[in-house]
């Protein structure tokens, strides 16, 4: 409530979405649409397809009718301004991770790119003016401009349990990566497990490990403690096997888990 009226974030009819109060876009919106449903759009693909390549940032269609079409000017406006937006980033039927604030940098033939505030720290309004695209560079392809859609995804495709557990605490849960983007790891939830907090960080730090046939492993340093109750379900883990998603497409990619067990193996003991 704004001055005594109501103004909607969103609407369920409009992907842009401008409010009638307004004169520039306030928020945009990805669907991921119900098993047997066409999906209109190329950016409401699962695992991480709605990254562009060679920027790093984000890439959302434009509406229907090109860049001279309302709802695409709305978000033309907001470019010009500065303004951020909203994104209601889709990653199931019916379910979204609101991620702000977030601008257009960006105009191409059908679609724009976005920018989160992390992605392009250092981009100035000035350097845009001059050169949107000389400020592309290759440093910032690996820019971290979608984790909140990644972890959101990974949950959901694994039911919001622990991997490891069976844990259903949705607010002690994380979706965590296999191979660390730091290290060229997609936003993709083949690229990620949901678990605990408590199990990412024994992720982490090598503590327990994940072979590429989905086996866990549990380190000899842990394995070898002796210190009650929750030490010994970490132990116990040693030679289970991971839960998996319900859809095999969201199964770990064993690639991804043979880089990141290597790393298990290697750690000090």
């Amino acid at each position: 409530m704004v001055n005594g009226e109501r103004i909607f974030f969103a609407t369920r009819a409009q992907g842009i979405f401008k409010p009638k109060q307004m004169s520039a876009a306030l928020s945009i919106r990805t669907v991921i649409p119900r098993s047997g449903r066409v999906a209109w759009y190329r950016d409401q693909g699962l695992g991480g397809r709605n990254s562009d390549p060679e920027t790093g940032l984000l890439r959302y269609d434009l509406a229907r009718g090109g860049r001279g079409e309302a709802s695409n000017r709305t978000l033309q406006t907001a470019m010009e301004r500065r303004a951020p937006l909203i994104y209601f980033a889709g990653f199931a039927p019916s379910e979204y991770q609101p991620i702000f604030p977030i601008w257009v940098e960006a105009f191409r033939e059908n679609e724009v790119l976005l920018a989160t505030s992390d992605s392009l720290v250092s981009l100035t309004d000035s350097i845009v003016r001059e050169s949107v695209e000389r400020t592309y560079s290759p440093t910032m392809t690996r820019a971290r401009n979608h984790h909140a859609w990644f972890s959101a995804r990974t949950k959901s495709a694994y039911g919001y349990r622990c991997a490891f557990s069976g844990l259903p605490v949705r607010e002690l849960l994380v979706g965590a990566h296999i191979v660390p983007d730091a290290e060229g790891g997609p936003a993709s939830v083949n690229n990620g497990i949901c678990m605990s907090t408590l199990h990412h960080s024994a992720y982490d730090t090598h503590l327990i490990g994940v072979d590429p046939g989905f086996r866990v492993h549990v380190a000899p340093p842990l394995r070898e403690r002796q210190d009650g109750d929750l030490l010994s379900t970490l132990k116990d883990l040693d030679g289970t096997r991971l839960r998996l998603p319900s859809q095999r497409d969201d199964w770990p990619n064993p690639t991804y888990l043979e880089q990141r067990f290597a790393h298990f193996e290697a750690a000090p003991t």
